[in-house]
């Protein structure tokens, strides 16, 4: 027969048993609710991210049935609903033909994912997208179950691409196609890109030199380098344009005149620009042609001296008084034209002109032009005429200056009352605007024939009171500085 008190003991044990059973229920139960709502809000948040990236999501099973699709991804498909649908029957690209591989990688414990460009028309409005693609495989239970497919939208980067790749073409065409050197400066390391014409320029081959900025230093004259390289870098350094002429040694040797233009720029916020671009233009033809024709002026000056030189000659054979005024003229001329910071070109002429401007006396009787008294209508007439008679002698010579017209013109004046043509203002060219002053001044002065000198001052005091009326006013000014302020004097008759 049991023991009650025995019987009682084990009930209660039991009891006890169940009641921790239960409690380890209902903690498992807490837990898994736990747990559960870990979950929820996890997929919840997933969920979020997934339905509001900027990305297309897409998932489909290991047959590639389409099983989620995210709102990014719907949007591009619309106006299909893509959940249930073949992959087969939306798009050309073979994306099934990925997941054998996928598979095997797997097998092989590699989870690396596929990436490939996928070309995509929306049935809707037949709009064209490239899309940026990652697929990868999804698992249940560590088994493969599906394929994961993002899809990232890049056509605006693939047609920036495309037009920078076309920008790039037209620029290396643009490059090879000219005679001219391309290059691209490296401010922060010195490299420089030369193209590829370039280096066919100097006689190298493509890539044959370094691509250092020491490269174009160490080819050019030395000559020019010491003035050159300074004023480039200067003007890189300030982001100026510069324009510059040097010499570049070739491979074989010889020098090559060059015109180089650059300028820097994309500057830092500290102003400090990174990158220069410019062009090396070969100008040794046309310096040789300067050359040329420096010489060929040269000797056309020579001989053409020699031509004037004669012809004052003549004039002096046949009236020495007018030969003497013709080259003090001519060197007043000079002097006010020199004051005036003519170019030296400009000065040679009027000295040139200003010795034959009255050759046109030629053709007067010698007793006219001698004689000591007053003339008369008539002769002074003839006088005048000697100006339209320079001109016909001189209107056939070549000569580089406008010889003929500055005689024609030396004794117009700026308000219409010279002779011959009664030319006025702006009519007259500046080289016989200073002849005229010089002429007067000169022959005011000087001793004639038929009248004494009448004094320097006498001459400038003419010319100070028909100043800006018969004469020009920067002529008539610096005709004064010279003989008032600086000591200019003529030369003894």
């Amino acid at each position: 027969m049991k023991d009650p008190a025995g019987t009682d003991k084990e009930l209660v044990e039991e009891i006890s048993l169940l009641k921790q059973r239960i409690q380890e229920l209902e903690h498992s139960e807490s837990e898994l609710k736990r747990v559960q709502e870990v979950l929820r809000k996890s997929e919840e948040k997933y969920s979020q991210l997934s339905e509001n990236a900027n990305d297309a999501i897409l998932s489909m099973d290991l047959d590639g049935i389409i099983q989620y699709v995210n709102r990014t991804a719907s949007d591009l498909a619309r106006p299909l609903d893509l959940i249930g649908l073949s992959m087969r029957d939306i798009t050309s690209a073979n994306f099934l033909q990925n997941i054998p591989e996928l598979l095997r990688k797997r097998r092989e414990g590699d989870d690396s994912t596929f990436a490939f460009e996928w070309d995509i028309t929306t049935p809707d409005s037949g709009r064209h997208f490239i899309m940026d693609v990652r697929s990868s495989l999804l698992t249940e239970n560590g088994e493969p179950s599906g394929v994961l497919i993002i899809a990232r939208d890049v056509t605006d980067r693939k047609q920036a691409e495309g037009e920078l790749l076309k920008t790039s073409e037209r620029l290396e065409l643009a490059m090879d196609a000219g005679e001219h050197g391309f290059w691209d400066w490296n401010l922060d390391t010195n490299d420089v890109y030369f193209s590829p014409s370039y280096y066919t320029m100097l006689g190298y081959e493509p890539g044959e030199l370094p691509m250092k900025l020491e490269t174009w230093i160490n080819l050019m004259h030395p000559d020019d380098r010491k003035t050159i390289v300074p004023k480039v870098e200067s003007c890189v350094k300030n982001a100026k344009t510069y324009e510059v002429e040097f010499r570049l040694k070739t491979k074989d040797g010889d020098w090559k005149w060059i015109l180089g233009k650059g300028k820097s720029f994309k500057k830092d916020i500290d102003g400090i620009p990174h990158r220069a671009l410019g062009v090396h233009i070969d100008i040794t033809d046309r310096k040789k042609s300067e050359e040329d024709l420096k010489e060929t002026l040269e000797n056309l000056r020579k001989s053409f001296g020699v031509t004037i030189q004669v012809m004052v000659s003549a004039v002096e054979v046949r009236d020495p008084y007018t030969a003497g005024h013709q080259l003090r003229s001519a060197d007043l001329a000079r002097a006010i034209a020199t004051e005036m910071v003519l170019s030296q070109d400009r000065i040679e002429g009027i000295r040139m002109a200003g010795s034959i401007h009255d050759i046109g006396k030629l053709s007067i009787p010698t007793e006219i032009l001698s004689k000591p008294g007053k003339l008369s209508d008539m002769e002074f007439a003839l006088i005048k005429e000697h100006s339209w008679k320079g001109y016909e002698m001189l209107k056939d010579v070549d000569s580089p200056w406008p010889l003929a017209e500055i005689v024609y013109q030396h004794h117009e004046r700026m308000d219409g009352s010279g002779y011959p043509r009664k030319l006025k203002g702006d009519e007259i060219c500046m080289e016989a605007r200073i002849l005229a002053v010089a002429d007067v001044v000169e022959a005011m002065a000087s001793h004639r024939p038929y009248r004494p000198g009448l004094g320097i001052d006498a001459a400038l005091n003419e010319i100070e009171k028909n100043r800006g009326i018969f004469y020009d006013n920067a002529v008539a000014d610096a005709c004064l500085r010279l003989f008032r302020e600086k000591g200019f004097q003529l030369q003894e008759a």
